[in-house]
This record gives C-alpha cells, sequence and structure tokens, in this order.
C-alpha cells in the first residue's frame, strides 16, 4: 500500500466511523423509543431533529473551517498559526453552543410547535417538547464533541477521533436502554442518555490535548477578527451542507402533518433515521478527504489533491450503491428495528425505496461541496451547498406533492440532488484552481 492510499484510509474511515457515531446518537433514541415507548414517541422524538441538526449544523462551521485553515497552515509549516485558528474555533463552538443551550430549553415549546406539532395530538407535542428541552441542556458537550473530533483528527489521531466518539455511542446505547425500559423514563430518558454519551465523548478527546500528542495545544490566544472571519467564510459551506437535514426534516414534518397526520411524520421520522446514517457515512468520506486536500493545497500539490478528489467520488459511488440496495432488499427488517407497528411498517416500506434513491447523488454532491471549500473556492461551494440543503430541496419537498399527488413526496429529495449534481459539475469545468 503506498504512501497516498495509507492517508487516504488513514482518514476517511476514522472519519466516517466518527460521523457514524455522532448521527447515531439520535438513531439509537430512536429505536430505543421506538420499541419502548411507540410510534407516537417515534414520532415526538422526530419533531425535534429539526432543531437538534439545525444547531449541530450552525456549530460545524467553526470547527469544519477552523479545520481547513489548521490543514492549509499546517502545509505551509506555520504550527503557530495552526493552534491559533484551532483556539479561535473551539472558543466560538463553546460560546455557541451555551446561546442555544438556551434558547433550546427555554423556548422548546415554541421551537416544536414551529415543527409542526402543532397540528399533533396534545401527547406527541408535550412528548416532543420534553425531549428537545432536555436533549438541549446537553448542548455544550454535544457540539464539543463534534469540534474537538474534527481537531483531533486534523492533528494527526484520528484512531482516537473515532474512538472517542464510539466511547460516547457505548455509554449512549446502554443508558439509553436503563432509562427507556428499566427506569421506565420514556423520551426524557432518551435525551439524558445522549447528552451523558456525549459528556463520555468529550472526557476521551479531551486526552489527546492534556497528553500533547500532536502539535496542536488548548492555551490562552488573542482575538483576532479578520480570522474569525476567515474561519466562518471557510465553514459556511460544511454548515450549509448539514443544513440539509434540519431543513429536510421540517419541511416533511409540516407537509405530513397537514396532509396525514401523525402516522406521516411517524413514517417520515424512521425514514429520517435512515438518512441521518446515510448521510454520515457519505458525508464522513468527505470530512476525511478535508485535511488531505488542505495539506495538499498548502503545498500547491494539484496531482496528489485530484487523486483524492478522484477517489473520493470512487468511494462514495461503491457506498451510496451498497447502502441503497441493503435499504432495497432489507426494507421491511431494518424498519422493523425503529417500531414494528403494522400501519408504520407498511407506509415505510412504501416510501424507503423511493426516498433512498437521493442517496447515490447526495454522495457526489458532498464530495464536491467538500473539495471546493478545502480549496478556498468557498463561493463555488457555497452555491452547491445552498442548491441542494435549502432552495431545491425545500422547492420540491413543496411542489411536487401538490403537482403529482401526496405519495410522490418522497421522490423530493432525488430531484433535488439531480438538480444539484448537473450545478456542481459545470462549476467545476468552469471554475480552475488557483492558488492564494
Amino acid at each position: 500500500m503506498n504512501t497516498k492510499t495509507k492517508s487516504l484510509f488513514g482518514y476517511i474511515f476514522p472519519a466516517l466511523g466518527g460521523l457514524f457515531v455522532t448521527y447515531l446518537y439520535n438513531v439509537v433514541d430512536g429505536i430505543f423509543v421506538g420499541q419502548g415507548v411507540g410510534s407516537a414517541a417515534l414520532g415526538a422524538v422526530n419533531i425535534g431533529v429539526p432543531f437538534i441538526t439545525f444547531v449541530v449544523a450552525i456549530a460545524a462551521m467553526f470547527p469544519m473551517g477552523g479545520a481547513t485553515v489548521v490543514a492549509i497552515r499546517m502545509g505551509r509549516g506555520d504550527k503557530e498559526g495552526a493552534n491559533h485558528s484551532f483556539m479561535t474555533a473551539f472558543s466560538l463552538t463553546l460560546a455557541i453552543s451555551i446561546l442555544l443551550m438556551l434558547v433550546g430549553m427555554i423556548f422548546s415549546g415554541q421551537i416544536v410547535d414551529f415543527s409542526g406539532a402543532n397540528k399533533l395530538s396534545a401527547e406527541m407535542r408535550e412528548m416532543s417538547r420534553l425531549y428537545l428541552f432536555y436533549y438541549s441542556a446537553f448542548s455544550v458537550p454535544m457540539l464539543l464533541s463534534t469540534c474537538l473530533s474534527v481537531f483531533v483528527r486534523n492533528d494527526g489521531s484520528p484512531v482516537l477521533a473515532f474512538v472517542g466518539m464510539c466511547v460516547g455511542a457505548v455509554a449512549n446505547i446502554f443508558l439509553d436502554w436503563l432509562f427507556i425500559f428499566p427506569l421506565q423514563m420514556g423520551v426524557v430518558g432518551a435525551a439524558i442518555a445522549s447528552g451523558l454519551g456525549q459528556i463520555c465523548s468529550v472526557l476521551v478527546l479531551l486526552s489527546h490535548f492534556l497528553r500533547k500528542k500532536g502539535d496542536l495545544r488548548i492555551k490562552a490566544f488573542r482575538i483576532d477578527f479578520s480570522l474569525i472571519k476567515k474561519i466562518c467564510k471557510r465553514g459556511v459551506p460544511e454548515a450549509v451542507t448539514q443544513l440539509t437535514t434540519p431543513i429536510t426534516a421540517l419541511c416533511y414534518n409540516l407537509m405530513l402533518a397537514s396532509l396525514i397526520g401523525d402516522i406521516g411524520v411517524s413514517t417520515f421520522s424512521v425514514l429520517s433515521f435512515i438518512f441521518s446514517l446515510a448521510n454520515a457515512i457519505l458525508s464522513g468520506v468527505a470530512q476525511g478527504l478535508q485535511p488531505l486536500w488542505g495539506m495538499c493545497y498548502g503545498r500547491k500539490n494539484t496531482e496528489e489533491m485530484n487523486w483524492y478528489f478522484r477517489s473520493g467520488m470512487i468511494i462514495n459511488t461503491i457506498l451510496s450503491v451498497i447502502i441503497y440496495g441493503g435499504l432495497f432488499f432489507f426494507d421491511v427488517p431494518i424498519i422493523r428495528i425503529f417500531n414494528k407497528e403494522a400501519e408504520l411498517v407498511q407506509a415505510a416500506t412504501q416510501a424507503l425505496p423511493l426516498f433512498a434513491l437521493s442517496f447515490v447523488p447526495m454522495a457526489y454532491n458532498l464530495i464536491y461541496t467538500a473539495f471546493f471549500f478545502s480549496t478556498k473556492r468557498t463561493g463555488v461551494s457555497n452555491v452547491i451547498a445552498i442548491s441542494r440543503g435549502i432552495v431545491l430541496k425545500s422547492l420540491a419537498i413543496f411542489v411536487i406533492p401538490l403537482i403529482f399527488g401526496t405519495g410522490a413526496i418522497w421522490i423530493a429529495p432525488f430531484v433535488a440532488e439531480i438538480i444539484t449534481l448537473i450545478i456542481a459539475i459545470i462549476l467545476k469545468r468552469r471554475n480552475q484552481l488557483v492558488y492564494q
């Protein structure tokens, strides 16, 4: 195995695994709640997903933007500048997590109503509010674990980043079982279990800096507003990319609550959990490539950079086809993991093959977005991210069922991703790489 291939897999698999485990928190909550409380509780958890994933998406701007700057400066041999970027991004993440914790706890009722809970049963609305309140209480460890995993990976310890997220996931699974089944704490127990799991992740990840394993250190730094602006600029495409999950969930919840009611929202909750894991796997490949692209850019090594780009496209093609094939052939067993109620299983089985078609073009769009922002073509990356994550997907979810009927709502993400892919291909041909 040559050096490039070793670096490729050495960064991609830990990043993929770490992001997969991050999204696994909500999925595990969904599984235990669906099996231990019922389909109404499953839908209730999904109502809180738009705000939770919105928080994660906004906060992702700082570590991913900071990591891009760190990778480029590391490639140039500027270790002090890289550490300054790390501490700035870390502090910004801490500040936004405190703010979002307060917003989520104080306005939990209003937030779930905005997400469609006011059109559902009183029982589902109250469960949604309680889940969001307690989940928001752990915003600081939730966002810091994601932030620290990114920088631990960029600082040469991708395996520790993966281990840190796995420790949290294992703790979350055990505590979900404990709180939901023996202690009968319902959705509140699921939220608290996730929060405690995130605390475990943070403790493991902090060990990298406490033991001074790499070049980055947690230490005093000066505030540099030009650096903050640069980090935010570099991180916007990743934030917008991750906004796809809450935007999609919000639009679907609003449409399904109006068109179908509780069972429609519960059906989408299952599809949403499946989507989040597929998105984590495919995004993990893109995030794993980010430090490699950044270091190539810093060294002005175009040939190696393009090799990583082609490799990422091939890997995501294979993964997306495997994911779709697994969902197509094993749809019923996968859906029954979340809930065994016949009505929900039947509805989700009909929707899943159409909904999952979007995973294939999405795999390419994620690579394009990460490649552009990792090589200082932020404007181009923003166009792709905003097109697929906000504009096209929202329009498709609202317009397609009005024209073709309620059943067609599940094909909307595929339509949005295909149009975005065409835009991405055109933009890559028209925007050549320039070293700055």
